[in-house]
């Protein structure tokens, strides 16, 4: 496991505290399904920070909008008045500049319903059941442990030391997908926008990097989208290469931008 020195380990699940609020991180239990499905809902698809909010804010600025805002600014000269006489070519350059703004709206909507779909609980099987995909076993304590690989924690708010039922990070370990024993996948990584920047996100990686040394892994992969700089700049902090681009499936033209990652221990 590369060493990094703002990010040595910790052991799990013992009380942190970061600006005057407390959590600590434990595994993930049955209770916790209706928190982890809404926390995941909010910290893709609705939250400011969010991928869907960076994805909003940043498509303006991307190839596809450029090209609309040219083809619509060619659209207006052609109709104005100083454009050319012709009819025709007052009729093709509205129906251009309409055409344009049309596209750049119906992307923006169709990109804006991609992440909704995708933050979506109902639409990941193993968000379904937390504990079954991921091998969670409770004790008759309520504490919890995993029978394999794979693993899910969460972080709980602290009150006066003491639990408060709050949920405000995730993150998940999962060995289903990958044909080498070795490898395994960094998923459900989420964290609420109340606790941004405060040292949660790199506590739940590590907490990952400690079971990952436990049980011999060698490799980790992640996707995530290209708009969230600060969240791949975050991975990259860790070590994770960027091997992949990726479209969403059937829809090539829309600007999904879906980015893989890979940790070689």
């Amino acid at each position: 496991m590369p060493q990094h020195p703002h990010h040595r380990y910790r052991p799990p699940f013992t009380p942190m505290s970061y600006n005057g609020v407390d959590f600590y991180i434990r595994p993930f239990q049955r209770r916790d399904s209706e928190q982890v499905r809404n926390l995941f809902k909010l910290c893709i698809g609705y939250e400011r920070g969010s991928p869907r909010w960076y994805a909003l804010r940043g498509s303006p600025k991307r190839l596809n909008s450029i090209i609309c805002y040219i083809i619509f600014a060619m659209g207006l000269l052609a109709a104005s008045p100083a454009g050319p006489a012709e009819l025709c070519y007052r009729i093709a350059g509205i129906t251009a500049a309409v055409l344009s703004a049309g596209f750049f709206l119906f992307h923006r909507w169709q990109l804006s319903e991609a992440f909704l779909h995708y933050s979506n609980p109902a639409s990941h099987a193993d968000l379904s059941d937390i504990a079954g995909h991921y091998g969670v076993v409770e004790n008759p304590d309520g504490t919890s442990y995993f029978t394999g690989k794979s693993g899910f924690w969460v972080a709980e708010r602290l009150v006066d030391g003491k639990p408060n039922g709050e949920l405000v990070g995730s993150v998940a370990l999962d060995d289903r997908y990958r044909p080498d024993p070795h490898h395994a996948e960094l998923r459900r990584m989420a964290v609420s926008s109340t606790m941004q920047r405060k040292g949660l996100g790199r506590h739940l990686v590590e907490t990952v990097f400690q079971h990952v040394q436990e049980h011999k892994l060698n490799t980790i992969s992640l996707q995530t989208t290209g708009y969230s700089t600060s969240a791949v700049g975050f991975y990259e902090r860790f070590g994770w290469k960027l091997v992949a681009h990726q479209s969403l499936p059937g829809k090539p033209w829309l600007d999904f931008r879906l980015v893989e990652y890979r940790l070689d221990i």
